[in-house]
């Protein structure tokens, strides 16, 4: 009976990740979209220009300016499919310091690639995704300095794929992921947040969370809340919070596995509420945490495999 309730917890984990790879995969079809290339600042003096007179299928290609200065200003994607990419020795840079809002946004916009620029001091996030954005490509930038999130996820946006970023000391979470699923978060380095947390997840399900590093974080390395549920955690280096390594809170049926939980200030990993159920834990390397490595307030979890041991029970780490 035992072996089939933890089959009956992972099979559906894994065939959602299933989904969540095709669909990852499908969105690097929008490289091939045909259309015209733009250039900043050759053709237009700023992006926002450059994005309002692009159509479905254009590139824009948006160089450094030559007297190192930034452009500052706020980028709203205005249509689907547009590809929005630095180029140059150094990443351009779009400042936030003279605009008070969000760095660059999409609205409802899919099939956007949003890639290799350092976005940085906007006064919400640095990169914004919501009312169900879709199927988009988040990559290489560096989202540093922003008062609330670097990277935002709202309001049904799924089907994203957030790599390569590097995302450092901004004012809440790193990487935030609120009413947003299936979608992948993939070796994003999202470390010193102010408050926050490296990457946080608000009823938000079926996205995978693989290889990222949330270290040295004013809350916790990763959380799952309010009803995150069959989400897969795995390969994450999660070091030196300043609370705990990984929460869950009244989160069901996720897979946490593979993830290296070192040197948090409190608790390894951290089940703080009872309504926690059916989550399934296979983690090996847990050190230097003042409290237990894991510990378990929820019902019905698999800890199997788990190398642990400082203050926690026989029962978890095994």
């Amino acid at each position: 009976m035992k072996t089939s309730k933890i089959k009956c917890s992972v099979v559906p984990i894994l065939l959602t990740f299933v989904v969540v790879f095709f669909l990852s995969t499908f969105l690097l079809t929008f490289f091939f979209f045909s259309g015209r290339t733009l250039v900043v600042p050759d053709e237009f003096p700023d992006i926002q220009a450059a994005v309002n007179e692009a159509n479905p299928g254009d590139t824009i290609l948006v160089k450094p300016k030559e007297d190192g200065t930034s452009y500052e200003e706020s980028v709203g994607i205005t249509e689907d499919d547009i590809k929005l990419i630095g180029i140059g020795k150094t990443k351009p840079v779009i400042d936030g310091t003279d605009v008070q809002a969000e760095g660059i946004t999409l609205n409802g916009k899919s099939g956007v690639v949003v890639k290799n620029f350092r976005i940085q001091n906007f006064t919400v996030a640095g990169i914004s995704l919501s009312s169900g954005s879709g199927n988009n490509l988040i990559k290489g930038n560096t989202v540093n300095n922003n008062g609330v999130n670097g990277i935002s996820l709202s309001s049904g946006s799924g089907n994203n794929l957030i790599k390569g970023n590097n995302v450092n000391n901004n004012g809440v979470d790193g990487i935030s992921l609120n009413n947003s699923g299936s979608n992948m978060i993939k070796r994003n380095i999202a470390n010193n947040t102010e408050s926050g947390s490296g990457i946080f997840l608000s009823i938000s399900n079926d996205n995978m969370i693989k290889g990222n590093t949330t270290n040295d974080n004013g809350s916790s390395g990763i959380i799952l809340s309010l009803n995150s549920n069959s989400n897969m955690i795995t390969g994450n280096l999660v070091n030196k919070n300043e609370v705990n390594g990984i929460v869950l809170s009244t989160s069901d049926d996720n897979l946490i596995t593979r993830n290296k939980v070192n040197e948090n200030d409190n608790i390894g990993i951290f089940l703080n509420s009872t309504s926690n159920q059916n989550n399934v834990f296979f983690n090996r390397a847990f050190g230097n945490t003042p409290g237990p490595d894991i510990e378990n307030q929820g019902a019905n979890n698999n800890f199997k495999g788990n190398k642990c041991g400082n203050g926690s029970p026989i029962s978890i780490c095994n």
